[in-house]
């Protein structure tokens, strides 16, 4: 009896402590959650209540009030005249929303890949050439474009791509080469290409497949440029992570530059690459105030600057048709969310985390 009396006395004790614990652990997260609570009261206030907002307000016709309860057709809309729709003189035809999803693409393929090389290039150069002298004054004459004010930024671009006092066509007529219209000349590369060494566009491709025009290219220049430097600092800070000691022991092995670069830099600055490719795939679909300023509002020439966040600002302000610019708003979360689960159902695979 003795034995079985002090035998259960630990017990007891050991099963109040873990009752102890629990009680503390739970304490513990009451707390926490009190701490959490206003940032989770914002969240809810301004990212998910207007996320639902406007899921619920693309099922109606909506001015400033709720008119009419149109269930899907707004959507329908979008993947049918908004989209592809057939005409009885010209057969079938792209639609504005097609043409500004097109724009958006093009934008998107032609500055991500070119940027975040660049932003590559200099950073290298700069964290293995500069660190000892002048590293700092580089980094912020970088970083100057992505801190400028964009509308001023993007009128100084448009005085240079002027047609008749712009010191592009300057430079053009200086080189005895014919002078541009740059932001108002609505025809797509390929096809200007095509009409250069004297053949033309087929008539059975519509013309918006051609590529981006020089417009769009002046905007997507001017993307490049404002995005490096935000691009070069996340490389820097990617780079200084990376162990000095692998590279002198490849180098002991014998290894160049662009083994040391294939093997110790590109693997081990993955991660790096991997976030600035998702930020920029979401930031070019999302960009709007370049197109905006550029085109004035209008998404001209002919709606070749016609992206897709500029084309739902259209809807929504010029159009009033409150409803359809939800929609189209829920398209575009819905086309980012599946590019960022594709970019990490693919990518991610490939990123070395260890370091």
């Amino acid at each position: 009896m003795e034995n079985r009396t002090r035998t259960s006395i630990p017990s007891i004790k050991l099963q109040r402590e873990i009752k102890r614990s629990k009680g503390l652990r739970a304490n513990e997260w009451k707390i926490a959650m009190l701490y959490a609570l206003p940032a989770i009261l914002l969240l809810l206030l301004f990212r998910f209540w207007p996320l639902f907002f406007g899921v619920y307000i693309s099922f109606w016709k909506w001015s400033f009030v709720p008119e009419q309860f149109l269930g899907f057709e707004n959507y329908v809309r979008m993947f049918t005249t908004d989209f592809v729709y057939y005409d009885p003189l010209f057969g079938w035809l792209i639609g504005d929303l097609a043409k500004s999803l097109l724009v958006t693409i093009n934008y998107a393929v032609g500055t991500i890949p070119i940027s975040i090389f660049l932003s590559f290039i200099i950073a290298y150069f700069l964290f293995n050439y500069f660190k000892k002298f002048g590293q700092g004054v580089f980094r912020t004459i970088f970083f100057l474009p992505y801190i400028t004010s964009q509308v001023a930024a993007i009128l100084v671009f448009k005085w240079i791509f002027h047609p008749n006092v712009g010191i592009a066509n300057a430079t053009l007529v200086k080189l005895n080469l014919p002078p541009q219209e740059w932001l108002t000349d609505p025809e797509p590369i390929f096809s200007k290409l095509l009409s250069i060494v004297g053949l033309s566009w087929p008539s059975s491709i519509p013309v918006e497949l051609g590529g981006p025009s020089l417009a769009l290219l002046i905007i997507m220049l001017f993307a490049i440029w404002s995005s490096i430097g935000f691009n070069v600092l996340i490389m820097l800070a990617g780079l200084s992570n990376i162990p000095k000691e692998l590279y002198e022991a490849a180098k002991m092995d014998g290894a160049n530059i662009f083994q040391l670069m294939r093997h110790i830099t590109f693997p081990l600055l993955s991660p790096t690459l991997f976030l600035l490719l998702i930020v920029s795939v979401v930031g070019s679909f999302e960009s709007f105030n370049a197109f905006y300023v550029f085109s004035g509002g209008e998404g001209g020439p002919l709606g070749s600057t016609m992206s897709l966040p500029l084309y739902i600002f259209r809807n929504f302000y010029v159009y009033k048709q409150v409803g359809y610019a939800s929609a189209l708003s829920v398209l575009l979360f819905v086309i980012l969310f599946l590019l960022t689960w594709l970019q990490r159902k693919i990518l991610e695979k490939r990123v070395h985390y260890d370091r």
